[in-house]
């Protein structure tokens, strides 16, 4: 894995296209599936869908899908998850994690996902899922295959642009909101992932274990943006201040207090980035693809909050790729259940899965039609302490109401 940098122009790309509205919930499972999935004959040439602008507010619930084709998820090989969190006290504010797979005939599959945070979060983790998969993939492909950091420059002057295009959109409260962006791009015909992201929401690529024929690991190819990292709290400094809150590392002014964000990347958040340091550029890596490399996960830190990355290989290892829905959902549910036993049932956070398998018959993972793991759905006492301590700085909190719709971005 190959982590570079440059910076490039281009503009950003026209939203996705409109798509039809998909039945409330998720797709069908492929348990009920005869027929095994494969890269080059299940799916279509062209292919879009993703979460909807869903103002829900039941927790727990599965946000609206959009999506511009009728296929089952499953019969390409896709599984996906977005539950609605919950909060302390009886807030509700909707679901702020959007998600997307964009697919387009020159062998490029796209898969995002959005965490948004703040009183707007919602709204423009929806904005960058339209605007901003469509722009990196149209930018890349007018480079040369072999040109990396051509495609990295173009990747960064993506995420530039989109960053710019919210300050255009006042209704989005960008000052005070903002999002998450992880966006990994499939090169087919080359066999190698192109990952870029800002914020918490992991992408993780599940492999075969050398020397064994069904045993997985899960091996993450970002890395958090946290404050605590050296190269990102020495820029965090020369701007503004890192406060501890009890529970997680914050942004704050230099002189002043907020606007409390807990990572060192995103998009949108304009007082951060213009008081404190925070940054809209993307950290781009190039993985390249061997037989061994058997499903990619691009999660929100809903899940791997709970779940590690080893503990979801775990768990993806038990379904075939005709069972993506299923396992994706496997995910879902075992952290819903870590959620809800870490913190008495009072709070967790919006869930997202995205599951794409990336070989047609991979090795290790022929299960029979019900997938089954042996991982518990069990909680280590360090992450109940720090799950109470969020609780009970939720509940006592003194911060404004914009800041506390933003999921408190816990880190």
């Amino acid at each position: 894995m190959r982590r570079m940098g440059c910076n490039s122009s281009t503009s950003v790309s026209a939203p996705l296209p409109n798509a039809v509205n998909a039945e409330k919930g998720i797709a069908s499972s492929g348990s009920n599936q005869n027929q095994r999935c494969s890269e080059e004959q299940a799916v279509p040439t062209k292919m879009t869908f993703g979460s909807d602008m869903d103002m829900g507010r039941t927790p727990n619930t599965e946000k609206r899908m959009l999506s511009s084709n009728t296929l089952a998820s499953a019969e390409k090989c896709i599984g996906y998850a977005c539950r609605k969190g919950r909060k302390p006290g009886g807030r509700a504010p909707p679901n702020q994690d959007s998600w997307c797979v964009h697919r387009v005939p020159q062998g490029v599959t796209a898969y995002g996902v959005f965490d948004g945070h703040g009183e707007k979060g919602h709204l423009i983790s929806d904005y960058v899922k339209q605007v901003l998969p469509r722009s990196v993939v149209q930018s890349v492909q007018s480079c040369e295959p072999s040109d990396a950091d051509a495609q990295v420059g173009k990747v960064q002057a993506c995420f530039q642009q989109v960053q710019k295009s919210l300050y255009a959109k006042p209704h989005l409260a960008v000052q005070q909101s903002g999002t998450t962006a992880t966006l990994v791009l499939h090169d087919r015909e080359n066999s190698r992932l192109l990952v870029s992201h800002v914020g918490d929401s992991t992408a993780v690529v599940v492999k075969s274990k050398v020397g064994t024929a069904h045993e997985m690991e899960g091996i993450a190819l970002t890395r958090d943006h946290k404050l605590t990292l050296p190269d990102e709290k020495e820029r965090i400094e020369r701007h503004g201040r890192i406060m501890f809150d009890g529970y997680c590392h914050r942004v704050n002014k230099k002189h002043g207090v907020g606007p409390g964000l807990n990572m060192s990347r995103s998009l949108g958040d304009g007082v951060a980035h213009r008081l404190c340091g925070v940054s809209d550029e993307p950290e781009v890596t190039q993985y390249k693809l061997s037989s061994q490399d058997q499903a990619l996960l691009v999660c929100s830190d809903g899940i791997w909050e709970v779940i590690s990355p080893q503990e979801a290989a775990d768990v993806v290892k038990d379904y075939g790729p005709w069972q993506s829905m299923d396992a994706a959902r496997k995910l879902a549910d075992m952290a819903v259940a870590r959620w809800m036993a870490g913190t008495q049932g009072q709070m967790m956070d919006d869930i997202t899965v995205v599951l794409a398998f990336l070989q047609p018959s991979p090795c290790g993972l022929d299960r029979a039609d019900t997938g089954s793991t042996a991982v518990p759905a069990t909680i280590s006492p360090s992450y109940v302490d720090k799950a109470n301590k969020l609780t009970e700085i939720l509940r006592h909190s003194s911060w404004s109401e914009s800041t506390e719709d933003d999921d408190i971005e816990h880190g």
